[in-house]
């Protein structure tokens, strides 16, 4: 198998939550403008179902960005330089099933035409991948997969 480096797949993932938290950010801020703006016009029940609306919005994106920011934070402070034989949080993992980065859940994200998951290790796969180390194998969903290389 091609081997990945684990500095790229790190730098990738806080990439993608700055690029993530930018995005909620812009759009925290047009909500907020677009409600001032709907404070000056009072077209009666219509404008009240599409203020309260607004706000729902605003409270939603407000949840969303501060999770994100918490992610951040967690990804931060993972040293991507530190190595260990054993699995645990900032490992990256080569599996019979494929790549996992143990950092934060951002999902599948693809570095040199190869497809890394980002998972916590509260995820269940991730649970069953900590504390292993090459050579080992687990049982997920009734297939066996080995541990391959902890990076």
């Amino acid at each position: 198998m091609i081997s990945l480096e684990k500095r790229s797949v790190h730098e990738t993932a806080l990439e993608l939550l700055r690029k993530k938290i930018n995005i909620l950010r812009i759009s925290i801020e047009d909500n907020r403008e677009g409600l001032i703006s709907d404070s000056k016009s009072t077209a009666g029940d219509k404008h009240e179902t599409s203020r309260a609306m607004a706000h729902l919005e605003q409270e939603k994106l407000g949840v969303q960005y501060s999770e994100a920011t918490k992610l951040l934070e967690v990804l931060k402070r993972i040293d991507p330089d530190t190595t260990s034989p054993t699995v645990r949080l900032g490992s990256l993992v080569e599996t019979s099933l494929g790549w996992f980065y143990l950092s934060v859940g951002l999902g599948q994200i693809v570095i040199d035409g190869k497809t890394v998951f980002c998972l916590t290790p509260l995820a269940p796969f991730g649970q069953l991948l900590l504390g292993k180390k090459a050579g080992d194998q687990l049982d997920w969903q009734g297939k066996l997969v080995r541990v391959l290389d902890v990076h």
